[in-house]
């Protein structure tokens, strides 16, 4: 009998351990600035509150995605931010809606308008592969995409004068791993913002039961009601 429970015990205890891909940050990018940092930081304290363990494994962004789709549900997979678009719909079970951001293009090239999209197709432009930029790229038929596993890697050649043209998920974070790669913040050029997103915390299929992701939507919402939240970005800034 002790033996029963004590197995019985082991398993709730696992039901609620869960693991977190998230992407490895550049090499020369800044912990208290990286968007995977607020993310992690965001999820943990969300995790905390729902009485809820929460492991996180950092990798190849786009092996993390992969990985989860592959799962089983017992593994409990989660990956984070993982924007949701309609081509990843029916891949993931969608779990927290964490932070929107719009896309725009970028530049420190003065003599580039970022408003004429016929002229910027006749240009290289740089985006995170797999990416909500990439996908919007595509669907404009943009001739020249330059797809990045580590977007880091546009932002510096922005820096280096080597790239020309970005397709970044909003003005902070462009901003941010501008930073990081040695640049300054103050020599970007920013379009016009234009289709927004929202970034999730997202899951393998039917791996979460719906009164856990009530739990997690509870906490979310009592961050947000307390002020934690805005807290939490307010450090990113």
């Amino acid at each position: 009998l002790l033996l029963i429970a004590t197995l019985v015990f082991s398993s709730a205890l696992a039901a609620r351990d869960f693991t977190l891909l998230t992407s490895e940050p550049g090499r020369k990018a800044k912990a208290e600035v990286s968007a995977e940092a607020l993310f992690i930081e965001v999820i943990e304290e969300v995790f905390k509150r729902a009485d809820l363990n929460v492991n996180v494994k950092k990798g190849p962004w786009i092996k993390a995605q992969r990985a989860v789709m592959a799962a089983k549900p017992n593994e409990r997979y989660l990956i984070a931010p993982l924007t949701r678009l309609k081509q990843r719909e029916k891949d993931y079970d969608w779990i927290l809606p964490l932070s929107s951001y719009r896309l725009q293009f970028v530049t420190t090239d003065k003599n580039t308008n970022l408003k004429d999209v016929e002229a910027l197709k006749r240009k290289e432009v740089c985006v995170l592969r797999e990416s909500a930029a990439e996908y919007k790229l595509k669907e404009w038929e943009f001739p020249d995409i330059l797809s990045r596993v580590q977007v880091q890697k546009c932002f510096k050649g922005l820096e280096s004068g080597k790239q020309e043209v970005v397709l970044a998920h909003g003005e902070r974070v462009a901003s941010a791993l501008f930073q990081q790669v040695g640049g300054d913040p103050k020599d970007l050029i920013f379009g016009r913002p234009f289709t927004e997103y929202t970034v999730y915390l997202a899951a393998t299929k039917d791996s979460i039961d719906e009164l856990t992701k009530q739990q997690l939507l509870n906490a979310l919402d009592a961050m947000k009601i307390d002020g934690t939240y805005d807290e939490i970005f307010a450090k990113y800034q």
